[in-house]
């Protein structure tokens, strides 16, 4: 419910932020600070909310599928672990394809701080940064696997 409520009210929220905002500016002292405070807190939570609900309705949506039930749903069941699995090994995914695009361009590129290396002028800056893109993509994959491997390998796991 959070994710179905958050993406519609999101979506007006930022679509109607000029008539909002030209509604807010006008005020003054602690009214102008309420409805300032209010607005941007609107801007910044929902979106998260977007995001936790997402993923909330995901992993329930995940654990559900293996789960008894009266009722199977085989269609909907592999689209639903096909998009699990999706969003949980897509972190190690996009970290691989950032070491992929460093080792094309010859530079690695850090957004914060803004940092570039290129290999032909900083070698030892550049194999760092993508062993540390490749260490990430490692971690996620590990963490993801950890989470997976029960439900597609049950009898492989042992304690």
């Amino acid at each position: 419910m959070l994710f179905v409520l958050s993406v519609p009210l999101t979506y007006w929220l930022f679509s109607s932020l000029p008539s909002l905002w030209a509604h807010v500016e006008p005020l003054s002292g602690a009214r102008f600070m309420l409805a300032a405070t209010l607005l941007g807190a609107g801007l910044a939570v929902l979106p998260l909310a977007i995001v936790v609900g997402f993923i909330l309705t995901l992993w329930h949506g995940v654990e559900s599928v293996y789960q008894p039930r009266s009722r199977t749903t085989p269609m909907l069941d592999k689209l639903i672990i096909a998009g699990g699995l999706i969003t949980w090994f897509a972190p190690a995914v996009a970290m691989i394809a950032l070491a992929v695009r460093a080792l094309l361009e010859g530079r690695i590129h850090f957004v914060r701080p803004p940092r570039d290396y290129f290999l032909a002028t900083d070698p030892i800056a550049f194999w760092q940064g993508l062993g540390f893109w490749l260490i990430m993509a490692g971690l996620f994959a590990f963490l993801a696997w950890r989470y997976w491997r029960g439900k597609l390998c049950p009898g492989a796991i042992s304690n």
